[in-house]
């Protein structure tokens, strides 16, 4: 025999718990960071406004690489297309690319950077720089796309982005 008082019941608790779920995971995909956990998704380590900021273009919402991964992000200049609309890629890195990025010779040159998370260094070669950075047991690596400015001038830009990253990692 069925309980049809039971099975509303059951109903009632299961779709509360449902928009319970639903609530909490639409919090999860603010455009803006939580500081009071680390971040996961590479589009919510810094914000477009953060980046426009030292970019000083307008900056779109980022955009995961490829579609379906969490772990990379690109921001581009807002209403521009193509590959030079790029302005700042970020991807998080496991511990042992880190550490292999940070002992790199050859052709590349790493610079060590202070006050950035745990560890953070800039790897400079040909095709430009990057800046490493590991907080915990959390890495990133990312880099400013701007040729036309002086090598300088990107990596203080790198820097300052990293910090803003480091305090959400």
């Amino acid at each position: 025999m069925s309980n049809p008082r039971g099975t509303q019941e059951m109903g009632t608790k299961a779709t509360g718990l449902l928009a319970g779920a639903i609530f909490l995971l639409g919090g999860c995909h603010s455009s803006e960071p939580r500081s009071a956990s680390p971040v996961t998704d590479a589009c919510d380590v810094l914000t477009p406004g953060e980046v426009s900021s030292l970019i000083g273009v307008p900056i779109a919402a980022g955009k995961h690489i490829p579609a379906s991964s969490t772990v990379m992000c690109a921001w581009s200049e807002n209403g521009a297309s193509g590959e030079s609309a790029t302005k700042v890629v970020l991807n998080f890195a496991t511990l042992p690319y880190f550490d292999k990025e940070k002992a790199a010779t050859g052709n590349v040159v790493v610079t060590p950077v202070s006050g950035v998370g745990d560890d953070a260094f800039f790897v400079t070669s040909e095709f430009g720089t990057s800046l490493f950075v590991r907080k915990g047991n959390t890495a990133i690596g990312f880099s400013v796309r701007e040729r036309s400015l002086p090598a300088d001038k990107v990596m203080a830009q790198e820097r300052a982005l990293g910090v803003k990253a480091a305090a959400r990692l």
